[in-house]
């Protein structure tokens, strides 16, 4: 799909954000509407930024979800990704229950306590995750505010150092997976130092009535040994496609104000972070996808571009830092001959599986020293579907039929 884009050059690329150059027909997963799987690619707990999740249950009847962690980190963080240097992929589960019409929302570092006592917002102390402050921290004593509304019941801290993704999956009060499309979702990424957030919607799956409620979640594709009543849920997408800032391109709202006198005062970097579709929560051992790129610049120029991951990946795009998952520098803006892109991103053929992702760019003002992000979903075409996914979820925490 290709677009014209003679006007960029005359926007702000901060003002792109939400821009969207491409427009799918219909999505093959949802960020708008209610559903029964919930992914957050995208959960940082690592001591420089958190993650603060909110749930809402769009029902008029009490809903229940079955919750995992699942730590992407590298076993060794001071080495780049490899075959010897894997990521952790260890999974924490919890469950949770929402009333009618209730949003629950924490903190991901502290977790949430099952406290029925809770007052409601006494103290009017904000979220904080410091550990010199434990008592205005999620579950302390004064953050009743961070903590405001009905427990959702007891949700568990992440591990020190975590960085990887939340899946919530909806189930009936006995833990069998149901279609009931209640959930919806989002995340916001906090700067700790800064308190400079960035914030996107959780990605939907749709449930359809031909679940059997077994363990084995059927993600679109037809009728196998292993789904044999079909696709349970919507397909996940084959094809991303996102519009972003070529990296170190400028940000011309910023160029544009009178602080700057001798531009570029700025420049923008972009992040994209992806997990597989097919998850086995039983077996832990996710299958590694290669990943294919191919961006058009703003004169319909191409290029293409590849890398590979398994479980959890975050890369900078444009970057040769292997400690950064860069890419390849052809992203740059000085290497892709233009300051906008649209990116195709798409499991390698091969590959039987979809991805879900998320973008965030980074835009540095270089004269003040000054940071900010801002984070985006994709877009994707339900024309485009990858051939079946299956989430698989451990034999002991369902109930067998």
């Amino acid at each position: 799909m290709r677009r014209q884009r003679g006007l960029v050059g005359l926007m702000g690329l901060a003002a792109l954000v939400g821009l969207g150059l491409a427009k799918p027909v219909a999505a093959a997963v949802t960020t708008e509407q209610s559903a029964s799987i919930l992914v957050f690619p995208k959960v940082i707990s690592d001591g420089t930024r958190d993650t603060i999740i909110q749930i809402t249950n769009t029902s008029n009847n009490m809903r229940h979800a079955h919750c995992f962690y699942t730590n992407g980190a590298l076993t060794n963080p001071s080495l780049p990704v490899g075959p010897l240097n894997p990521p952790l992929w260890t999974e924490i589960d919890f469950d949770i229950w929402l009333t009618k019409q209730q949003p629950t929302h924490w903190v991901v570092s502290t977790g949430r306590l099952d406290n029925p006592g809770d007052a409601t917002c006494l103290h009017q102390t904000p979220c904080v995750t410091d550990p010199s402050k434990p008592s205005q921290n999620s579950g302390g004593d004064q953050a009743d505010c961070c903590d405001a509304g009905l427990d959702p019941g007891h949700i568990p801290p992440v591990v020190p150092g975590f960085t990887g993704e939340l899946k919530c999956i909806e189930v009936d009060q006995g833990g069998f997976p149901i279609p009931g499309n209640a959930l919806k979702g989002e995340a916001t990424l906090e700067e700790i130092a800064t308190s400079d957030v960035s914030k996107y919607n959780a990605i939907g799956l749709q449930g359809f009535d031909t679940n059997n409620m077994d363990n084995v979640l059927c993600i679109g594709g037809g009728v196998t040994e292993q789904c044999p009543t079909g696709a349970e849920y919507q397909g996940c997408p084959a094809t991303w496609i996102i519009d972003h800032p070529a990296t170190g391109a400028p940000d011309r709202v910023v160029d544009q104000q009178s602080f700057c006198k001798s531009p570029p005062c700025s420049n923008v970097t972009t992040n994209i972070t992806v997990v597989p579709c097919t998850e086995n929560f039983e077996t832990q051992k996710p299958p590694p996808v290669t990943l294919q790129f191919k961006a058009y610049n703003e004169y319909e120029q191409f290029f293409s571009a590849s890398t590979t991951f398994s479980c959890w990946g975050t890369f900078d795009l444009g970057s040769s830092n292997p400690l950064s998952n860069g890419i390849n520098p052809i992203f740059n803006a000085a290497n892709a001959g233009g300051e906008l892109l649209q990116t195709f991103v798409r499991a390698a053929q091969g590959t039987p599986i979809g991805v879900m992702m998320v973008i965030e760019e980074t835009h540095n003002d270089t004269v003040n020293t000054l940071t900010a992000r801002n984070a985006q979903n994709g877009v994707t075409s339900f024309q485009d579907l990858a051939g079946q996914d299956l989430i698989t979820i451990p034999a002991d925490q369902i109930q067998q039929q």
